[in-house]
């Protein structure tokens, strides 16, 4: 009978541990910063570019990194509303790393320009009827968890914004 109980008191005291660790882990996930506006600018190669910018605020770096930009259009049907949604080409949509947040990165590592050269006064030509959606997929490296951050941009008066992004942890364009 002691046999017995101190096989059940081991099992459960095991998937008590573990639940905790998996609590503790699964609080380990990415912290991402998206800019509010987009910068438009010029490329070296002189041509006229957005650019938007993360800036990883984990500590740790992120991996597995996806993101995406869409022109998103509301379309009234008899039922409701669906979105239609138009994919807008990211330049290095899908960096394998982002470095750590670090203040004493003379580099900047943790933070990352998504770029495209479309051309979005053309594309989001009616901001009261369509906005856009920048969305990014990142997973911590340590922990594995992911998490997906949205960013919707709307009334282009105010997003787009002539000049580039200050270097370093700032979002402010210049």
């Amino acid at each position: 009978m002691n046999y017995l109980l101190s096989i059940i008191i081991g099992v459960l005291s095991s998937l008590v541990a573990a639940l905790v660790f998996l609590f503790f882990i699964s609080r380990l996930r990415p912290t991402i910063i998206i800019s509010e506006r987009i910068a438009k600018g010029q490329s070296s190669a002189g041509k006229t570019c957005f650019r938007i910018k993360i800036i990883n605020k984990t500590q740790r770096p992120i991996i597995y990194i996806k993101a995406q930009l869409h022109l998103i259009s509301p379309s009234v049907v008899p039922q409701g509303v669906i979105l239609k949604s138009k994919n807008i080409q990211l330049r290095r949509s899908n960096p394998m790393e982002i470095s750590g947040f670090d203040r004493k990165d003379k580099e900047a590592k943790y933070a990352f320009r998504f770029l495209t050269y479309e051309n979005l006064d053309v594309i989001w030509e009616n901001d009261t009827r369509s906005y856009l959606r920048f969305q990014i997929f990142a997973v911590d490296s340590l922990s594995g968890f992911g998490k997906v951050f949205t960013q919707d941009y709307h009334m282009k008066r105010n997003i787009l914004t002539d000049g580039d992004f200050e270097f370093g942890d700032s979002l402010d364009i210049k």
